[in-house]
């Protein structure tokens, strides 16, 4: 049973569950955000969705560089600038100012113990643009090493298979995108 465990917690901290709870998390903010027309002083859920995005997004990263869940735990936290500077001295490209703008906006909001509310004028409605593209971002900068992550731990890598994740992954990040701001 014990076994089971472990392998269960290595498939749950593995870069790639990293990179889809990121997708995932920021997939819901948008969904909320196009359904859900609620002002940033009734509810912040939608930042603290994508902040939570972002920082599964940069863990994916690390995860695929051979951090280990420990380190993440220990050295990163939650903090979404340390895992942003540690991300870019694992080979992360320089982000673009948008999504440095973007992280950079929301991190200090986003705390180990809990959301912290971002003061906004009342009635104002959230514009998660900025970090849904910068969640977005990441993940496609990290989507190719997260395959090779995969692939490396569980064997079975052939060109056309790694190919084809690759080509979903990216897939996937294009329907996320849809309407939001490209960044150059």
């Amino acid at each position: 049973m014990h076994e089971t465990h472990v392998d269960d917690e290595s498939r749950r901290t593995a870069a790639l569950a990293l990179w889809r709870y990121g997708h995932d998390y920021l997939k819901a903010a948008r969904t909320l955000c196009e359904n859900d027309h609620i002002a940033c002083n009734e509810s912040q859920a939608l930042y603290h969705l994508a902040a939570q995005g972002i920082e599964f997004a940069l863990k994916s990263h690390l995860r695929a560089k051979g951090v280990t869940p420990g380190d993440l735990s220990a050295r990163i936290g939650h903090s979404l600038l340390d895992a942003l500077q540690e991300a870019m001295a694992r080979d992360l490209a320089p982000p673009p100012v948008d999504v440095l703008r973007a992280i950079q906006l929301i991190a200090p909001y986003h705390r180990h113990d809990q959301f912290r509310f971002l003061a906004v004028r009342h009635g104002e409605f959230p514009d998660l643009a900025p970090l849904l593209a910068a969640g977005t971002w990441i993940l496609a900068q990290t989507a190719k090493d997260v395959v090779a992550d995969y692939f490396a731990y569980h064997g079975h890598a052939s060109a056309p298979a790694s190919e084809e994740m690759l080509r979903l992954m990216r897939a996937d990040l294009q329907m996320t995108v849809r309407n939001i701001p490209t960044l150059q």
